[in-house]
């Protein structure tokens, strides 16, 4: 695992703005920036591992190894996006809403995008923040915006397991900077924003997401639901062990599952790569 560089980034994501924009609304400690980094993730898994608190931050201006789901690698340049992990400890939350941690997380994103810049983001699931042409007048979408990926920490710090939530946003990136051409950027919409604005609004809409989560509230669910671009399409779905189907999405379930028929049966996906027509 790669180390925390001790350098600081000189750009538009700093520690000392990004506390003076929480102005005291958040309880969890300032995040850690840092310019260089192999992967946010590892880095926070380790932290957690040594008692870090919720809420603990870890974002840089570059990553040199991230990761994405299916060990695919998430490309991150100096400058170009957000690249931030957040510490979660569920406590007492029951195992079986865990699922819903990273949906949870893909609201607050899309809540600070719409707080710090003229785009809306919409939900891909699982874990993908996307932008719809006729919501934001930019890309002809949906595109990639960005990604979320959750990882467990079964023994973090003896207090229990903690998840840590990596959250990749594509901000200052051109067309030509994207790893995919079905990608888009937060400038490649139309929007103009500074990273510490997003990163702190970020912040306390994960903060205020997590403690409906924590609550029980369905509102976020609701949102989410509202918010994902993926109900209603035709979709491929690459299941676990090599099977494929497709379907229309009906749906989210109570336990944050797609839920897909195919004409003939309904069936509950708990974990698969899905492909829109675009993504």
């Amino acid at each position: 695992m790669s180390a925390v560089s001790d350098e600081r980034p000189t750009s538009d994501l700093t520690v000392e703005r990004v506390v003076a924009l929480l102005d005291g609304r958040s309880s969890w400690p300032a995040p850690l920036i840092v310019a260089s980094t192999g992967s946010t993730n590892e880095d926070l898994t380790r932290l957690a591992q040594e008692g870090a608190h919720e809420g603990t931050c870890v974002a840089a201006d570059e990553q040199t190894a991230g990761r994405g789901r299916l060990d695919r690698t998430w490309v991150s340049p100096p400058g170009a996006g957000l690249w931030a992990s957040v510490l979660v400890r569920p406590g007492d939350v029951p195992p079986d809403r865990l699922a819903w941690l990273p949906l949870v997380a893909g609201v607050a994103a899309s809540d600070a995008l719409k707080e710090a810049s003229s785009v809306r983001a919409e939900l891909k699931w699982p874990n993908d923040l996307v932008a719809i042409a006729a919501a934001c007048g930019g890309s002809d979408g949906p595109r990639k915006l960005g990604g979320i990926l959750s990882a467990l920490v079964p023994d973090a710090g003896g207090e229990g397991p903690a998840v840590v939530l990596g959250i990749g946003i594509n901000v200052n990136m051109g067309g030509m900077d994207l790893p995919i051409t079905q990608a888009t950027s937060v400038l490649l919409e139309g929007g103009r924003l500074d990273r510490s604005d997003l990163l702190a609004a970020l912040l306390l809409a994960l903060e205020s997401r997590l403690a409906q989560w924590r609550a029980g509230d369905d509102q976020v669910k609701r949102d989410y639901r509202d918010r994902c671009a993926t109900i209603g399409r035709l979709v491929e779905v690459d299941l676990p062990g090599g099977r494929q189907m497709s379907g229309v999405v009906s749906g989210i379930d109570d336990d944050g599952h797609l839920v897909v028929s195919d004409g003939e049966a309904t069936t509950t996906i708990t974990a698969g790569d899905v492909v829109h027509a675009t993504i």
